[in-house]
């Protein structure tokens, strides 16, 4: 009778729990992100951390009230799309980056020997480069994005990426730094 109960206990806790387990297994994968959205999740996120950090340093060191604000406003604004990006990500169970990347942590580094003008000037000039090269690397992500909350995710970041540029250009131009062509994507 003993071994009939527990046969019985352990056979109920069997189909009890397939259910479950199942219903687990279905949850994480209608999440799972394919891994060419999530590489560029990744990529996306350690070119927020180096706005973010390189917004923070130039804020600090730059010598012009207009560089100064177009720094603080980097870093803000890339803050808000990397909390946004952390929200998706963490909801597709995308680890990101923490921290931004080696290299560009050192060309901010080469950056900051410079001083008043001439830094305001070189960090303008890196601000219109680097938001030609994002707003086009924004612009290929979100053509290939297979999950449509990504797509619609880094839509809105080029969007906002594209705004950066045109700011970009028009400080970079009031201090005599190349300010590249209009748009990159226009």
């Amino acid at each position: 009778m003993r071994y009939t109960q527990t046969l019985a206990a352990i056979a109920l806790g069997a189909v009890l729990a397939v259910p479950a387990a199942y219903a687990q297994v279905l949850k994480k994968s209608d999440q799972k992100i394919d891994n060419a959205d999530a590489a560029a999740m990744k990529q996306l996120a350690q070119a927020n951390l180096n706005e973010i950090e390189g917004g923070k340093a130039a804020a600090a060191k730059a010598q012009s009230a207009d560089v100064k604000e177009f720094a603080q406003k980097m870093a803000s604004d890339h803050q808000q799309m990397l909390s946004e990006l952390e929200t998706l990500a963490k909801s597709k169970g995308v680890a990101l980056p923490q921290s931004g990347s080696l290299k560009d942590k050192a060309e901010m580094k080469m950056m900051e020997r410079a001083s008043g003008a001439e830094f305001d000037k070189k960090y303008m000039e890196q601000m219109v480069k680097d938001h030609q090269k994002d707003a086009k690397e924004t612009q290929d992500i979100a053509a290939k994005a297979k999950d449509p909350e990504f797509k619609a995710a880094v839509q809105k970041a080029h969007a906002k990426i594209e705004e950066h540029l045109q700011l970009a250009q028009r400080v970079a131009q009031a201090h005599g730094a190349a300010a590249g062509g209009t748009s990159s994507t226009k």
